[in-house]
């Protein structure tokens, strides 16, 4: 055997032996199954998301911050559009009923438009089919300065408490519907504040009530005063801390001689429970209420 040969027969001796350890490598990774395993993701099969079948749909993100008070991402809906509808329980010594409404959010006045501005019909369809319009109501309460953004109507006093199921909002532009949006709500009512006196300090009103039992801190007061008989019309309202029973309304602008009716609200997630009605008449500077 010449040279040449000896080379040719060394080649094809190291040819069969990598064929044959490939052949080895390749039995030894297939014999514990079938095969290649497929990803169990094609399948529905382990731990992972597919991007299809299974997968979580994605959170969507709220661009905007809820007032106090307010649940977000509970009973009002999605922030699309900027907007907080709420279903309100209404509770007095001698009135239960509902309150529908739609807020937009903070602003510096009433007339920054929003997403409601320029609505011409906002509609609430409730549990049982019943249709209701709600009015328009872009303000700016002349003493506390609070601006409000909104559609909504209040119960007959002599109504119901809101039943339980889901509320569908409905927003339209004259003949157009622009957006549509279901509330749940599942929810009751909670005590009013009781024993409401007030008296006169100087230009101030000095309000005093009695805490209901549920008073809590995501909770709110407000003390609301308004003409009545032939009193010029006024309306003056102001926002206090869940755990006082004291408030002062500053600089009253109200008339010696005048009548007015009182009384102290406390507001929770779902609505809000007042007080029974306390009718006066504004006295002299340094006589007292109590």
């Amino acid at each position: 055997m010449n040279s040449l040969q000896i080379n040719l027969f060394k080649n094809s001796y190291w040819s069969l032996l990598l064929v044959g350890a490939f052949l080895l490598l390749m039995t030894a990774a297939c014999s514990d199954d079938e095969g290649f395993r497929n990803d169990p993701r094609d399948s529905g099969q382990g731990g992972g998301n597919s991007q299809h079948e299974g997968a979580p749909e994605p959170v969507p993100t709220e661009d905007f911050e809820p007032e106090p008070g307010q649940l977000p991402g509970r009973t009002h809906g999605d922030r699309t559009h900027g907007i907080w509808p709420q279903v309100w329980s209404q509770h007095a010594p001698t009135i239960q009923s509902w309150e529908y409404k739609v807020n937009c959010g903070q602003a510096e006045s009433h007339t920054e438009s929003c997403f409601l501005s320029d609505l011409t019909s906002v509609r609430v369809t409730t549990p049982s089919g019943e249709l209701i319009e709600l009015e328009k109501d872009f303000n700016t309460n002349d003493f506390s300065g609070e601006v409000t953004r909104r559609w909504v109507l209040y119960g007959p006093e002599d109504g119901d408490l809101p039943a339980r199921g889901d509320y569908v909002f409905s927003y339209s532009r004259g003949a157009e519907l622009i957006y549509e949006q279901a509330i749940p709500y599942d929810s009751g009512v909670i005590s009013y504040p009781t024993g409401v006196e007030w008296k006169r300090s100087a230009n101030d009103i000095v309000v005093n009530w009695i805490p209901p039992p549920e008073a809590a801190d995501d909770m709110h007061y407000k003390a609301l005063i308004w003409q009545v008989e032939d009193t010029p019309e006024l309306f003056v309202s102001d926002v206090f801390d869940w755990d006082v029973d004291t408030a002062v309304l500053k600089d009253v602008p109200m008339i010696v001689g005048g009548k007015y009716s009182l009384n102290v609200a406390i507001y929770f997630d779902d609505g809000y429970a007042y007080s029974e009605y306390v009718i006066f008449e504004w006295p002299e500077p340094g006589e007292t209420g109590y």
